[in-house]
């Protein structure tokens, strides 16, 4: 699995999900690197990889339902529920202001378990949002499986909210990967582990959307 995960993490900054610079991320924050998973939707096999992969995190998890955050995750969440036939469900943006007015998406029973799949974690807000959906719609929730731990605090959030997130990579695995496999100078590790340092997030930070760029 170790090596698994390694080639993996070369193909994300082969493809472009994995990117360097001096970025410009939500709230005029900047950030030294990019982490976008929206373009393996373009990758079928990266795609098919990260759900595998994201499969063996929740393998001693039990649980009866699937749900992605909306939307980087969703295709993760898609392709694990075709893979386990383990139902899915979606949640909306917003509640639907006609018809149904769903805000989530599909068959579910009140008191299932759900286990969340998310791209990245950085505050915990995207996900804890989601989390507190499912609970107000009478799902328990317990558990979240991500690809990316940017070591930033979300975690810690997350946890004092009852959600036990287990991730493919940390940040700080990441980078070293992609340094011993010469993707990345030294420098750049150096950099991401200073910024990981100077930017943490709180319980007062956790509604802040993690979507990436950050």
């Amino acid at each position: 699995m170790v090596c698994q995960l390694k080639e993996l993490a070369v193909q994300l900054f082969d493809v472009g999900a994995v990117r360097l610079g001096d970025i410009e991320a939500k709230l005029g924050r900047r950030t030294p690197i990019y982490f976008d998973l929206r373009v393996v939707v373009s990758h079928p096999k990266i795609m098919m990889a990260i759900a595998q992969q994201l499969q063996i995190l929740g393998s001693g998890i039990e649980y009866d339902i699937l749900c992605g955050v909306p939307y980087a995750a969703l295709p993760f969440a898609a392709v694990m529920s075709v893979n386990t036939n383990i139902p899915m469900i979606m949640k909306r943006k917003e509640t639907k202001m006609y018809a149904t007015k769903k805000i989530l998406e599909g068959v579910f029973e009140k008191n299932q378990n759900c286990l969340v799949v998310e791209d990245v974690v950085t505050s915990g807000g995207s996900l804890l949002e989601t989390v507190n959906t499912l609970r107000t719609e009478g799902l328990a929730v317990t558990h979240a499986v991500i690809v990316l731990e940017r070591e930033q605090g979300g975690a810690t959030v997350l946890s004092a909210n009852g959600v036990q997130v287990k991730a493919l990579f940390t940040m700080t695995e990441l980078v070293k990967i992609l340094r011993d496999a010469g993707r990345i100078s030294e420098k750049t590790v150096e950099i991401v582990s200073d910024h990981i340092k100077e930017c943490q997030f709180g319980m007062k930070d956790n509604f802040e959307q993690d979507t990436t760029p950050l």
